[in-house]
């Protein structure tokens, strides 16, 4: 059941008795743009740390354990075109207490401690605190450049939106020299007062008393923030490309497609079945004919977003295939244009999807993700629903959406002596 607690403040309890815990999220969703990510990246560190109850790691921890060992923590999550900061803690559901002890109450009173009272000196954070955690996650920045994958990852991003959109969900290096602990807190300050909030509540739970419970929470009314989840690039007339030299054994070649806008429900559904037969499903054409007839790559898969209409391709090749597996891919998505699968394959793929999806209903964590997605893009489909949308996809909707899908960008690492033919 959903309440509005206020304006802009929104309460979701989903009572559930399969779970033996109890899941709490409060998120704060706002526009993502580049003024604000790294800050709030920052703050998912910060926040964690301490509160004026609680004023170190030591306290919080000890407090959680007498909570019968409840977890919390902080989390970004980006949405199309928003960004999510998350606090979330996971309780024993009383039922399986044999103690008097109320831990709902207590969670609420603890979150409502973390979110409202961090722990600071003089309206800013504590200095040595801020400096180490920004200290740490320039670390962290400049880390990042020896995860090949995720590097290959977000060098495709920034050539396929050249914009903001580029910009992941923890931010950038370069944003986060100018911030300092005042600055920080105030915008923190701006954050509880501006954001969307919405509340997630799982679990065996009586809707009624949780619903008193975080009406306790001191958030104030605030506009709703009239952002469409859902961007679309606009459509570019050549393709971009990007080859840069590492020294690194194995090379990374990624892709970006322009799924065009979904204006029929199927092709939304369509998109997630051509997705799993390119390279999300462990029967794809990318790992059957790029990776195990050719041998020539390492791993081919691909992924699809709905909320930037987006087609992805990873694989990790040697550097002398490059121009090989490209041509490959391109082969694998003419062969779905071409219609160039079997009515058992489509079944096949509907079969895993449905079943990958069925078995997400049994993670509290991917509850709440399905239910965040639908909170933000008010559009509630029900998970029977879903599975009968995905079970109407035909050959026909695969083939017409992999004709209308338009390569963007690729981006190519590649060892230091490798020389284009």
């Amino acid at each position: 059941m959903d309440f509005v607690l206020h304006e802009g403040v929104r309460l979701h309890v989903l009572p559930n008795q399969q779970f033996k815990t109890t899941q709490i999220v409060v998120n704060l969703t706002t526009k993502h743009q580049q003024a604000t990510i790294t800050k709030r990246s920052l703050l998912a560190n910060i926040l964690e740390l301490g509160t004026e109850k609680y004023p170190d790691q030591t306290k919080i921890a000890q407090k959680l354990a007498s909570m019968y060992g409840a977890t919390f923590g902080t989390d970004l999550q980006k949405y199309g075109q928003l960004h999510s900061f998350r606090f979330m803690m996971r309780i024993v559901n009383e039922k399986f207490l044999q103690s008097p002890d109320n831990l709902m109450d207590d969670a609420v009173a603890f979150l409502q401690e973390a979110i409202f009272n961090p722990r600071t000196v003089n309206d800013q954070f504590v200095e040595d605190v801020f400096t180490r955690e920004k200290e740490n996650m320039q670390a962290d920045f400049e880390a990042l450049i020896d995860d090949k994958q995720s590097y290959a990852n977000n060098q495709l991003a920034q050539l396929y939106f050249q914009n903001e959109m580029a910009i992941p969900s923890y931010g950038q290096i370069s944003d986060l020299e100018p911030l300092t602990a005042s600055s920080l807190y105030q915008y923190y300050q701006t954050m509880l007062a501006e954001d969307l909030i919405d509340i997630f509540v799982i679990g065996d739970v009586d809707e009624q008393t949780v619903k008193q419970l975080f009406e306790q929470l001191p958030f104030t009314p605030r506009p709703v923030i009239d952002i469409q989840l859902n961007y679309q690039q606009p459509l570019k007339t050549s393709i971009t490309e990007k080859i840069e030299h590492q020294a690194i054994k194995q090379a990374k070649l990624n892709m970006a497609f322009q799924i065009p806008h979904q204006n029929a429900q199927v092709e939304r559904y369509a998109a997630i079945v051509l997705n799993a037969l390119l390279g999300g499903y462990p029967l794809s054409k990318l790992f059957v004919n790029v990776r195990e007839k050719a041998s020539l790559a390492y791993y081919a898969q691909s992924g699809v977003s709905l909320a930037t209409q987006t087609l992805t391709v990873q694989t990790g090749i040697k550097s002398t295939d490059l121009s090989r597996v490209i041509a490959l891919v391109k082969a694998q998505i003419e062969a779905i244009q071409a219609g160039d699968f079997t009515d058992d394959e489509l079944a096949q793929i509907i079969a895993y999807l449905t079943n990958s999806f069925e078995a997400s209903l049994d993670s509290p964590r991917s509850i709440v993700e399905r239910a965040t997605v639908q909170a933000l893009s008010n559009k509630v489909t029900e998970p029977a629903q879903w599975v009968a949308n995905l079970e109407e996809v035909t050959r026909t909707d695969v083939i017409a959406l992999a004709k209308k899908i338009k390569l963007q960008a690729i981006f190519a690492l590649v060892e230091e002596n490798y020389e284009a033919n």
